[in-house]
């Protein structure tokens, strides 16, 4: 380990506060999607009409589960990530606030997307702004981990390499994605929808952290 890690590692600032406010700010973007989700007036939409209304608004509602279920995916990523830290730099707070800023953007394409369901350019749009929280994400873990900046002096390389390969698999899906959406949405959304699996295929990083003692 370098002598600038050793010192960087004694003037640290806490994780519990950095931790907490990512929390809350991704919670609060989980609750922006299902504003996307409009509830219609018994005065615009009449009871005869409910039945073609839910049946329009069903793809919407699928955007938001998948919204849901990525920056939940996103989420746990980062949660990972922070049990691993031993503490938090400046450079840090800076990486985590461009992927919370990230974050927060998905519900604006998530509605763009659901919106225009059939274009390629909302869908690339869509895909692109992933593309951003999962670039941003692999950034975190990078900066903490190289020469184990700010993780654990404990963790294995072979943890580190497969926590990075595990974080690389949003990014790379979503360039798949964006070059899929000309050829068919369909196939880019399944695409989209591969990275929670994807997710776990790294158990390696999960075995790690049960490896280590909790961190103060």
């Amino acid at each position: 380990m370098s002598t600038t890690s050793r010192s960087d590692r004694g003037s640290g600032f806490k994780l519990d506060r950095l931790a907490g406010f990512s929390d809350g700010v991704i919670a609060i973007a989980i609750t922006l999607l299902v504003l996307g989700l409009e509830v219609p007036s018994s005065h615009t939409v009449n009871t005869s009409e409910l039945g073609n209304y839910l049946r329009e608004s069903l793809h919407p509602a699928m955007g938001y589960v998948v919204s849901f279920v990525l920056i939940g995916t996103f989420w746990l990523s980062h949660y990972v990530i922070f049990h691993y830290l031993t503490h938090a730099t400046r450079p840090l707070i800076v990486l985590n606030g461009l992927f919370l800023l990230c974050l927060t953007f998905l519900p604006f394409p998530t509605g763009l997307q659901a919106a225009y369901r059939h274009d390629e350019f909302a869908m690339v749009f869509y895909s692109f702004s992933l593309f951003m929280c999962g670039v941003t994400l692999l950034g975190i873990w990078l900066y903490a981990s190289k020469q184990h900046r700010l993780i654990n002096p404990n963790t294995s390389p072979t943890v580190v390499q497969s926590m990075t390969q595990r974080l690389a698999i949003a990014p790379s899906l979503c360039i798949l994605a964006i070059g899929c959406s000309f050829l068919s949405i369909g196939i880019s959304r399944m695409i989209l929808l591969a990275i929670p699996c994807f997710y776990f295929s790294h158990q390696l990083v999960d075995s790690g952290w049960r490896a280590l003692a909790p961190s103060s």
